[in-house]
C-alpha cells in the first residue's frame, strides 16, 4: 500500500504479492551535499542506519503480514531464495537456484550449501515448507491465496489434509526439494519463491499438521524474531518508538559492514526531514515538497528513481454506505472532476506521473497511455455523467437523488504530507462538480486492517500500492480476494469484474508465460480497469532516499523500491 513503500530486501518479504504503503515518495538521479563513492574508497564498518519510517511494524512474520513497514524490517532478518534484479526486475537466485520439468509444473531446488541461520543451523527444505504451512493456516495473513496453485496447499489450509502433497523435501539432501503445481503458474519465481524460507525449528511448533486450529498468527516470536538468515537480527523492539537490529555475524553471504539498522517511527513527514537535516535520523524516503530544501543539505544525499507503484483513491464498490459509488458514471465523473495535471505539478512538485490504469510505466505490463481513456479534466463531462446516473444539483451546489446526497468520506493516512494535501484538493475539486468529500486522517497502523479486512467505516481512501518484480494483480483485482470482515484480502475496493478475472488467470496459468503474451493479457486488464476506474489511479510518485552524505554502496533502481535491496554492502566513509 502506498507512501515510502522492498535485498531489495524489503521487496523480497513482500513479493509474494504487493505492500500497502505509508509513504508517498523513480529517474535514478542523485543530488544533494556528498560525493559519489570512489573506485579507491575501502569499505569500513561500523557505524548504524538511522531510518525514519511513517508507521510502526504490525508483524515481523512475513507470513502473516505484508504491510510496507513491516516487511522493510522483516526482509532484513529472513532472506528469500530468490531476488529481483534491481534495475531491470529479472529474477535471480538468491538462498538457492532452480530447475524446471518440461511440462513446467515442477520446480527443482536447491539451497546454497553455504545458507545458514544466524544460529548456525543449516537452511534446509524443510523451512520453506514451514512458510509455506504458516501462511496457509494463517487466519490474519492477506496473502493466503499466494500459493493456492501448489498441489495439496488448499486442502492443507482448510484442514482436509494433514500435509502438502506438492512439496516433497529430498530425503538424501535435506537442502534440496520440489515443488509441484496443479497447472502452470507463471509468477511462481517471483510470488511462491520470493516468500522467505522460515526456521523451522522456532517456528514448527504452530504447524501441527492434524490440528488446523494451531496457527501462528499470536506467536510472541512473530515479533521477537530469535534467528536470522538475512543480515541483520532482531534486537529490539520499542513498541511505537522504533525497531533495532543488530549485524548477524554470521550471514552466509558475510557480515555486513553497518553495525546496527535501526527502524524508527516518524509519522510526521515534515518531522522526518527536519531530523535528517539535523541528523537524527540518517535514512529516509521524502516527501517530494521536501526535495529543494533538503537537496541544499551538506550533511545529505538525495536518489531518486522512477517507482513501480502508485498513489491512488480507491473507491469502496461494495459499501452499502456510498451504494454509488458501484455506478461506473459515477466513478468516471470522479476522474474526469479532479485535475490529476495540477496534482502532479503543485502537491507532488513534479516528482511523477498521472497514473490511468494498475501497472505504472516502469513495469513492463502497463500498457501505452495511447490506449488508455486520458480522463482529461472535465468539470462539464463529470457533472454531465453525475446527472445520467439520476442525481440533480441542491440549493447547496450538491448533487442528491431520492433525498440522498452524492456525499463520501476519504481517509488517508495522518502525517503524510502529500497524501494529506492530496486528500484536500480532492475535497475542493470534487465541491467543484457537486461532489460533498468529508476528509479523514488516520494513523496507517490502524487503517491497514480496516482495508484488508473490508470494515464498512471506509468509504474511500487515498494510498499506496508498492507493486513486486513480477506484475500478477491477483490479490489487488480478483474477485476471489475481496476483503470482508471475515476473509482478509487486498482487493478492499469490492471490485468484482468476471472479465478481468479471465485476464488476471490467464496472466497467471497461461498456458504462454512469456512475457510477450502475459503483457499482452494484462494490457487488455488494463484498459478495462481504466475504463471502470474502480480507482481514480492518482499519481506515480518517485522515490526519493535521502541519506546521511557518508553513506557508501546505494544500488537504487525501480525494482528496489527502499534502495536498499545491498542493505549488506551499505558502509559508511569515516
Amino acid at each position: 500500500m502506498g507512501g515510502p513503500m522492498r535485498h531489495w530486501r524489503t521487496t523480497l518479504a513482500v513479493i509474494a504479492t504487493v505492500a500497502l504503503v505509508g509513504t508517498a515518495c523513480g529517474a535514478g538521479q542523485q543530488t544533494g551535499g556528498g560525493a559519489t563513492s570512489a573506485p579507491e574508497e575501502n569499505p569500513v564498518a561500523g557505524g548504524r542506519v538511522i531510518y525514519g519510517d511513517a508507521a510502526d511494524i504490525q508483524r515481523l512474520n512475513p507470513a502473516t503480514s505484508n504491510d510496507a513497514t513491516s516487511s522493510r524490517v522483516s526482509a532484513k532478518i529472513y532472506d528469500s531464495l530468490i531476488i529481483p534484479d534491481y534495475k531491470t526486475g529479472e529474477i535471480k537466485p538468491w538462498l538457492g537456484s532452480w530447475t524446471v520439468s518440461s511440462d513446467g509444473l515442477t520446480y527443482t531446488w536447491t539451497i546454497d550449501a553455504k545458507a545458514n541461520w544466524s544460529d548456525g543451523k543449516p537452511i534446509i527444505g524443510n523451512d520453506f515448507l514451514t512458510r509455506v504451512k504458516m501462511q496457509g493456516r494463517s487466519k490474519v495473513t492477506p496473502n493466503k491465496s499466494v500459493f493456492n496453485d501448489v498441489e495439496g496447499y488448499q486442502d492443507y489450509s482448510t484442514g482436509k489434509a494433514t500435509s502438502i502433497s506438492g512439496i516433497q523435501i529430498d530425503s538424501a539432501n535435506p537442502k534440496k526439494f520440489t515443488v509441484k503445481f496443479t497447472k502452470i503458474f507463471c509468477p511462481a519465481l517471483a510470488n511462491v519463491f520470493g516468500s522467505a524460507p522460515m526456521p523451522e525449528h522456532i517456528f514448527g511448533k504452530y504447524t501441527v499438521d492434524n490440528d488446523p486450529s494451531k496457527v501462528v498468527d499470536e506467536a510472541p516470536e512473530n515479533n521477537a524474531p530469535p534467528v536470522a538468515s538475512g543480515p541483520f537480527k532482531f534486537k529490539e523492539w520499542r513498541k511505537g518508538d522504533q525497531v533495532i537490529l543488530t549485524k548477524n555475524e554470521n550471514y552466509w553471504k558475510g557480515a555486513p559492514y553497518l553495525d546496527e539498522w535501526v527502524q524508527k517511527v516518524v509519522a510526521d513527514s515534515t518531522v522526518l526531514a527536519a531530523q535528517l537535516k539535523t541528523g537524527e535520523l540518517t535514512a529516509g524516503l521524502v516527501q517530494p515538497s521536501d526535495v529543494a530544501d533538503l537537496s541544499k543539505a551538506d550533511n545529505l544525499k538525495l536518489y531518486k528513481w522512477a517507482n513501480n507503484g502508485y498513489t491512488y483513491i480507491g473507491w469502496r464498490t461494495n459499501n452499502s454506505n456510498v451504494a454509488f459509488l458501484g455506478d461506473k458514471r459515477i466513478r468516471q465523473a470522479l476522474m474526469y472532476g479532479i485535475n490529476t495535471e495540477e496534482i502532479v505539478k503543485a502537491v507532488y512538485f513534479g516528482e511523477g506521473t498521472k497514473q490511468l490504469a494498475h501497472h505504472p510505466p516502469a513495469a513492463w505490463a502497463s500498457a501505452p497511455t495511447s490506449t488508455l481513456n486520458a480522463y482529461a479534466y472535465d468539470k462539464t463531462k463529470a457533472e454531465d455523467l453525475i446527472k445520467q446516473a439520476g442525481y440533480a444539483k441542491g440549493s447547496d451546489g450538491y448533487y442528491a437523488k431520492d433525498g440522498k446526497p452524492l456525499a463520501i468520506t476519504i481517509v488517508t493516512n495522518q502525517g503524510n504530507k502529500t497524501r494529506e494535501t492530496f486528500l484536500q484538493v480532492a475535497v475542493d475539486q470534487y465541491k467543484q462538480i457537486g461532489v460533498k468529500i468529508t476528509p479523514k486522517l488516520e494513523d496507517f497502523t490502524a487503517l491497514v486492517p480496516k482495508l484488508t479486512g473490508g470494515s464498512p467505516e471506509v468509504e474511500a481512501v487515498i494510498i499506496g500500492w508498492q507493486l513486486s518484480a513480477d506484475p500478477d494483480p491477483f490479490t489487488i483485482w480478483h474477485s476471489s480476494n475481496v476483503a470482508s470482515p471475515t476473509k482478509a484480502g487486498n482487493n478492499f475496493v469490492g471490485y468484482n469484474n468476471p472479465e478481468v478475472d479471465k485476464l488476471i488467470d490467464q496472466g497467471r496459468n497461461g498456458p504462454d508465460c512469456s512475457q510477450a503474451a502475459r503483457q499482452k493479457v494484462y494490457q487488455s486488464m488494463n484498459k478495462i480497469l481504466n475504463d471502470d476506474v474502480p480507482y481514480m489511479f492518482g499519481v506515480s510518485d518517485n522515490r526519493i532516499l535521502a541519506v546521511d552524505a557518508r553513506t557508501r554502496g546505494i544500488k537504487e533502481g525501480s525494482f528496489s523500491p527502499n534502495g536498499d535491496w545491498n542493505i549488506h554492502e551499505w558502509w559508511f566513509k569515516k
